[in-house]
């Protein structure tokens, strides 16, 4: 899924615009016991409870791709009749109204989710009348195409809120709070079916992390049966051993520099286009190419690229692997944040046998918040 057909199905958890029609839930202890359970026709709820349902069901679907959000493709084998996939589409079918499957559901979420702390299972089914669209993009109001039927599974944390006073409304006053648990927004969630191009994609998930340090890699791998894609940190340092290695004795300044102006345009031009800007093994071989890769050294590069990336031929997130919309310079003894607009003023020179950095001094320069005045000779 791309970011705007995940802004497009976000919609759908609107308090004022719903699209959901059934909730399930299961909450779980420490011991991995199932201690509650919900079942409610969502739009029966009062308006607050699904206001407060909705907001975690948003943040279920934000992020960044790469970082916090991730497309899982299923195995062939995980769609044959007994898959896990297979079983996401009863799920499905069932319309959250088997208790037998639903159950079944939660037990599978508990035997493969590792946290030793108490959390809540939400489980929703909603239903997208999806709009048609003109040849120019511009909506149909409300004629629909298409039917999207989909399942939002969210893994929240249940926290005990701090110690202290606050303030009781039926009460009219402040009393003690000592033993409050509070349902913290997801850590873990997906979306099933995808939703690819404004139509059902039955072959693949939207998977969320909230940390990317830890993505809870067993509901995707136990769970879903759908292996996850590399994480950011893992693509960033993938290609830069790329770089280092094939570029060699290249891998100077201006080369590097090249690279990244190269990626900027790359991911500015994925925006244009409302995509996802890639990186695969060619488009990265013709990048070392023209920012002064040694043809002798891009002989090397399939073996190392194979080497590398262990097989998998997945193609990087150009937006992952650059670092920002500036040059970031960086030793033991110095850390240069420049902004990619002054790039071009920044260069390379070698005086006196050593090789410096230049930057022209600009009016607006400051000095722990001093501001400097030009030497304009040598006086």
């Amino acid at each position: 899924m791309e970011k705007k057909e995940i802004n497009e199905i976000r919609k759908c958890f609107q308090r004022n615009d719903c699209r959901i029609d059934r909730l399930r839930g299961c909450y779980v202890n420490e011991e991995k016991e199932k201690i509650s359970s919900i079942r409610e026709l969502f739009l029966a709820l009062e308006d607050e409870e699904m206001s407060r349902y909705c907001e975690l069901f948003r943040k279920a679907l934000s992020g960044k791709i790469g970082r916090n959000l991730f497309n899982l493709s299923f195995p062939l084998a995980e769609e044959a009749e007994g898959g896990r996939q297979h079983f996401l589409l009863r799920l499905l079918d069932s319309e959250l109204k088997d208790e037998e499957l639903v159950q079944e559901f939660f037990d599978r979420v508990i035997e493969s989710y590792q946290e030793a702390r108490k959390y809540l299972i939400l489980l929703v089914r909603g239903v997208y009348d999806i709009p048609g669209r003109t040849s120019d993009g511009l909506g149909l109001g409300d004629a629909s195409e298409e039917v999207y039927s989909f399942l939002l599974c969210c893994i929240c944390p249940v926290a005990l809120l701090r110690e202290g006073l606050c303030y009781d409304k039926a009460a009219g006053s402040f009393l003690s709070r000592s033993d409050d648990w509070a349902v913290q927004k997801p850590d873990s969630a997906f979306l099933f079916p995808a939703f690819r191009e404004r139509s059902t994609d039955l072959h693949e998930a939207l998977y969320y992390a909230k940390k990317p340090a830890e993505r809870h890699e067993e509901i995707p791998g136990e769970l879903l049966g759908a292996p996850l894609p590399r994480a950011e940190k893992e693509e960033q340092l993938l290609f830069r051993d790329l770089v280092e290695d094939i570029l060699g004795r290249k891998c100077d300044f201006d080369s590097v520099k090249g690279i990244s102006e190269s990626l900027s345009q790359l991911v500015e031009e994925g925006k244009e286009r409302e995509e996802s800007a890639l990186l695969d093994r060619e488009g990265m071989k013709k990048l070392l190419r023209e920012n002064g890769a040694e043809e002798e050294r891009l002989l090397r590069f399939e073996k190392s690229y194979e080497e590398k990336t262990g097989g998998d031929d997945s193609p990087l997130l150009a937006e992952n692997i650059l670092p920002g919309k500036e040059l970031r310079l960086k030793s033991k003894l110095l850390k240069l944040n420049i902004s990619s607009e002054l790039s071009e003023l920044l260069e390379s020179r070698i005086i006196d046998g050593r090789e410096y950095l230049l930057l022209p001094i600009s009016d607006d320069l400051e000095l722990n918040g001093i501001r400097l005045r030009q030497k304009l000779s040598e006086d």
